[in-house]
């Protein structure tokens, strides 16, 4: 690259968009930036944190799997695609995506935290149940971890009483 200032100074410009909530100047700024040779995860992140910022979800969706693709352990993309995941209640890929993080990754307790969270929203119950056992081992003071047993406690009530009511 023949300018590399160019491409940092792009990111500048990215990273400002963002900070002042211009979040199309800021997608725009990363994309020229990979373009002209600047960090292609940086860049990347960028476009899907503008993404999320302008509430396009799908976008920031594609663009956190993209950064997954090349840096498969990467925890704030995984934290972020959570994230874009969740506001489209993508529940089963999301679930798939943690789940392959999670076996690479056990000592991300947020991540197998909100994987078991996942599970749950996805009525995978039985899955969830066994993560959740499986966390409770490792972290039994987890924040959130009471109240997910509860509500998986109480799914697996409902499903056993239907079981028995059908």
């Amino acid at each position: 690259n023949a300018y590399p200032d160019h491409a940092e100074g792009l990111m500048l410009k990215g990273i400002l968009g963002m900070q002042r909530e211009q979040y199309k100047h800021a997608e725009m700024a990363f994309d020229a930036a990979m373009q002209e040779g600047a960090d292609r995860k940086k860049c990347l992140m960028g476009m899907g944190m503008a993404a999320m910022g302008k509430a396009y979800t799908q976008g920031a969706w594609e663009r956190f799997l993209q950064v997954l693709a090349e840096y498969p352990d990467d925890a704030e993309a995984i934290h972020w695609l959570l994230r874009a995941g969740t506001a489209q209640n993508r529940w089963q890929e999301l679930g798939e995506h943690l789940r392959r993080y999670v076996r690479r990754n056990p000592g991300d307790l947020v991540a197998r935290f909100a994987f078991a969270s996942v599970l749950f929203r996805g009525e995978l119950i039985e899955e969830a149940r066994c993560e959740y056992d499986a966390l409770r081992q490792v972290a039994p003071g987890h924040d959130g971890l009471d109240q997910l047993g509860q509500a998986i406690s109480g799914r697996e009530a409902a499903l056993a009483f239907e079981a028995t009511s059908s």
